[in-house]
C-alpha cells in the first residue's frame, strides 16, 4: 500500500476524533454532574435512608458480611494507611475514568462506543438505584463504632455549600467507586492484556473496595453489588450491542413462481 496513502487515512481517522472529542467529553461531563446533582431527587428521604440502613446491617449480620468495624479497626491502628485509603477514596474514583475513557478514546477507538454504552449502563442503574433505595452509609451512626476518617483526618464539611449542593449523601448502594473501579479494571485488562495491565486492572478496584469500606462510607454489600454491576454490563452490554448490529434475516415465506 502507497505509504503517502496510509500516511492520509491516519490523519483523516485522527482528524475525526479529534472533532468528536469535544463532544464525547462535553457528554460525559454533563452525565457526571447528573450523578452528583442526584441529592436533590435523595432530599427529604433521611428516614427510608436509614431505615434501609438498618436493614442493610441485619441482612449482612445473617450472612455473616458485616466486617466492616473489623475493617475500620484494621485501617485506623495505621494512620497513614488512613491518609492513603482517604486519598484514594476522594481522588482516584473519577480521575481513572477519565483516563480510563481518554486511553481508549485515543488509543483505542474501536473499543470505545463499546466502553461507553456499558459506563453509561452503569451509571443510569446507579442513578435509578440511588433514588428507589437510598441508603445511609456506615459513617452515619458513630453510636455504632463506625469512624468517618474523611471528616477525621481531613476535617471535611458535608454541609459546606461547595459540597452539599452536589453531594448525595445517600447514595451508597451501590457502590459506583467500586463498580466504576471494576469498570476500569476489565477494560485495562481487556483492552491492553499486558502483564502490567493485569496489574492495573486488579490493583485499583481491590484498593477502592478497601478504600470504600475503610473510610466508612459503604457496606460491604454495597462494594458486591457494585462490582456485580460493573461486571453484568461487560457481560450483557456487548452482546445486546452486537445483536443489534447482526443484519436480519429474510424470513419470508419463498413464494412459488408462477407456472404461467
Amino acid at each position: 500500500m502507497n505509504p503517502e496513502r496510509v500516511a492520509v487515512q491516519a490523519q483523516a481517522v485522527t482528524g475525526s476524533r479529534l472533532r468528536a472529542a469535544p463532544f464525547e467529553f462535553g457528554l460525559m461531563a454533563s452525565l457526571f454532574v447528573l450523578y452528583y446533582i442526584t441529592r436533590g431527587i435523595a432530599a427529604g428521604r433521611a428516614y427510608d435512608a436509614f431505615a434501609n440502613a438498618f436493614e442493610v446491617m441485619h441482612l449482612e449480620q445473617k450472612l455473616g458480611l458485616f466486617r466492616e468495624l473489623w475493617v475500620q479497626s484494621w485501617v485506623l491502628a495505621a494512620p497513614a494507611l488512613v491518609r492513603f485509603l482517604n486519598f484514594v477514596y476522594a481522588y482516584t474514583h473519577l480521575t481513572c475514568v477519565i483516563l480510563f475513557g481518554t486511553w481508549v478514546f485515543l488509543r483505542h477507538y474501536h473499543y470505545y462506543r463499546e466502553v461507553r454504552a456499558i459506563f453509561l449502563a452503569m451509571l443510569g442503574v446507579g442513578l435509578l438505584s440511588y433514588t428507589l433505595f437510598p441508603l445511609a452509609p456506615p459513617r452515619f451512626f458513630s453510636w455504632r463504632g463506625f469512624v468517618d476518617t474523611l471528616a477525621l483526618y481531613h476535617g471535611v464539611n458535608y454541609d459546606h455549600p461547595g459540597i452539599a449542593t452536589l453531594y448525595n449523601p445517600f447514595a451508597a448502594m451501590p457502590s459506583l467507586h467500586a463498580a466504576f473501579a471494576l469498570f476500569s479494571g476489565i477494560g485495562v485488562i481487556w483492552i491492553g492484556r499486558r502483564w502490567f495491565h493485569w496489574i492495573l486492572g486488579v490493583t485499583h478496584p481491590t484498593l477502592m473496595a478497601l478504600a470504600v469500606v475503610g473510610t466508612g462510607n459503604h457496606y460491604v454489600l454495597d462494594v458486591i453489588a457494585g462490582f456485580g454491576l460493573a461486571a453484568a454490563c461487560w457481560i450483557v452490554v456487548p452482546r445486546l450491542l452486537r445483536r443489534r448490529q447482526e443484519p436480519a434475516l429474510d424470513v419470508s415465506p419463498m413464494i412459488p413462481a408462477s407456472r404461467w
